[in-house]
């Protein structure tokens, strides 16, 4: 009976998970694998921040008694697609949605012992490409992120083979974002404009491979979304969360490709945006810059909630490599319909340009 109640006292001595101390781990593996705690360079204690609520993985740490009841809020809905648990509202915000991080391998060098370097010297062939996609992207430090986006973009030829699935080159420009979003080091503006340069590098790869893949095509990470349609089909859209971007045509002078890639206004300063940010590529089909499209515009479509009629601005982005990013023109909807729940925006006819980056604002 004594030793029966030894260990039912001992148990119940066990905090609960996610209402421990984090100053009990003297080691960082400890340290993180609580879910809850971050490490500082050679101490563990507590998040402080809401803004950090989402990278927290113990949900038990965000409910009532846990390390952050009062800061942050468990989520009503997980996945086993993201990691999220808690963040400051009861959704998920796509804006930081984590993907499970992988931590087998290394950033600088692939499964067979070949280094980035190497693999960039080496003729682009084949062969080498699955050593180039073990190179792990997630766990990098940013001059080990640049480094890797100069070896994809080294191996273009690769990647465009019918053959390569355009996952590959999704996978590099999601894992990319979320490298940089979550980064924990102080980097420089250079840094993240020079990382950002050659992401867009690896997005233009991207493109050309999707104008020789598919007509049609559509795939969506939360945070970073991609979409491709011919003219003759005279819409596309891509989704973000709450709501749908769209863009609409009449005519054209001959065919080929509306690209759109979406991606997440926070990380890039944007705080007041109703949409993602929308960065739409027009093409021929062979590849040049087009411009010959009539009447299109864009179509803002409020899928949950309740919407006024009140008139809505679309502002573009003069560089899309430029963090924080800075307005270069508005326009204006008309009257927005609060029964369809939409707003729309008129471009130039024919347009004045082939490629343009915009967000509609709240």
């Amino acid at each position: 009976m004594i030793l029966i109640l030894f260990l039912v006292g001992y148990v119940y001595s066990t905090p609960a998970p996610g209402t421990g101390e984090c100053n009990v781990y003297t080691a960082e593996a400890d340290c993180l694998s609580s879910g809850y705690c971050k490490w500082s360079g050679s101490s563990c204690g507590l998040y402080t921040q809401s803004q950090d609520c989402y990278r927290i993985d113990e949900i038990g740490s965000c409910r009532v008694n846990g390390k952050y009841q009062t800061l942050c809020v468990p989520l009503d809905l997980v996945s086993i697609e993201y990691k999220n648990v808690c963040g400051t509202s009861a959704t998920i915000d796509f804006n930081y949605v984590r993907y499970p991080i992988v931590t087998t391998g290394y950033a600088t060098y692939s499964i067979s012992g070949l280094t980035v370097a190497q693999l960039k010297i080496a003729k682009p062939q084949m062969n080498f490409l699955y050593q180039i996609l073990t190179v792990n992207i997630q766990v990098a430090q940013n001059k080990e992120l640049q480094d890797i986006l100069d070896l994809y973009k080294e191996y273009e030829s690769a990647f465009l083979n019918i053959t390569v699935h355009p996952f590959y080159l999704e996978k590099c420009l999601f894992q990319t974002l979320q490298n940089l979003r979550d980064d924990t080091t102080t980097l420089s503006t250079p840094e993240k404009q020079n990382t950002l340069i050659k992401f867009w590098g690896v997005a233009s790869v991207y493109q050309k491979k999707m104008a020789i893949y598919s007509k049609h095509y559509q795939t969506n990470y939360y945070f970073l979304n991609f979409a491709q349609t011919t003219f003759s089909r005279l819409y596309i859209s891509i989704e973000g969360q709450d709501h749908t971007t769209s863009l609409t045509w009449v005519k054209y002078e001959r065919n080929g490709f509306v690209q759109a890639i979406s991606y997440t206004p926070k990380f890039f300063g944007i705080t007041d945006a109703l949409t993602d940010v929308v960065y739409v590529n027009v093409i021929a089909q062979d590849g040049s810059n087009f411009v010959n499209i009539e009447n299109m515009e864009i179509v803002y479509t409020q899928t949950s909630g309740t919407m006024t009629n009140s008139p809505r601005q679309l502002h573009f982005i003069a560089d899309k490599s430029q963090i924080p990013h800075i307005k270069s023109s508005s326009i204006t909807s008309t009257i927005c319909d609060d029964v369809e729940r939409t707003c729309k925006f008129i471009l130039p006819s024919p347009l004045t340009d082939s490629q343009f980056i915009f967000y509609i604002q709240k």
